[in-house]
């Protein structure tokens, strides 16, 4: 994985930018992983389930339930499923994640943004209404003037922004930990900031990104 630290004056030249928000904003990637082996536990598909949703960050849960269901357990995957099992994964991951630290340098990079004109915006693969209930209660809604959640896909989301506020692509950023995260970016023809993470080693080196590190504490 290759370090490529902006300057904060070029992040702060942007028009818009996009975040993902577990593993980006809140250090809350670990706890939706250890949720998902745990719903499976004692099936004996802990490994493959952890790699699944490891290799799918961002894409929404009840997309890796269906996978699952199908591909893991060999089961006709239902609506009635899936909600068992997001209220299931909802109470076990939603008080961790509105109590978990922020990425370190996050909260710093993000009240330098929040000074200036930049839009920004939240796309998430966390269902809508959980992710602006965690927003909520963590008083951090300040920061963006918008905040988006599943099941809309982030290059979705990305494309309803710009083509309501007319903003040029070349000057928006993406931040993300997930592949899901830079193919948006990719289908898009956003700039991307990877927050690299050693779980992902193998996909940072092998694509491109714009920016790129472990954290944001040596932006300031």
């Amino acid at each position: 994985m290759e370090i490529k630290l902006p300057k904060l004056s070029e992040l702060l030249s942007y028009q818009c930018m996009f975040f993902d928000f577990d593993g980006v904003v809140l250090e809350s990637g670990d706890i939706k992983t250890e949720a998902f082996v745990e719903l499976y536990q004692g099936l004996g598909i802990d490994a493959e389930v952890k790699h699944h949703h490891l290799s799918n960050q961002g894409v929404s849960r009840f997309g890796k339930f269906k996978w699952i269901a199908e591909n893991l357990l060999n089961k006709a995957y239902t609506d009635e499923m899936g909600k068992e099992l997001g209220d299931r994964f909802s109470a076990l991951v939603k008080q961790k994640v509105i109590e978990a630290p922020f990425v370190p340098g996050f909260k710093d990079m993000m009240e330098q943004i929040a000074e200036k004109d930049i839009y920004c915006v939240i796309a998430s693969g966390t269902p809508d209404t959980e992710l602006q209930s965690i927003v909520k209660e963590r008083n951090i809604g300040h920061w963006w003037h918008e905040v988006h959640g599943s099941p809309a896909k982030k290059q979705e989301i990305v494309e309803d922004v710009l083509s309501r506020k007319g903003f040029d692509r070349s000057r928006c950023l993406f931040y993300g930990d997930a592949s899901t995260d830079h193919e948006a970016a990719e289908i898009t023809s956003l700039d991307f900031y990877a927050r690299l993470t050693d779980e992902l080693k193998d996909y940072w080196n092998s694509v491109s990104y714009k920016y790129g590190s472990t954290d944001f504490r040596d932006l300031l």
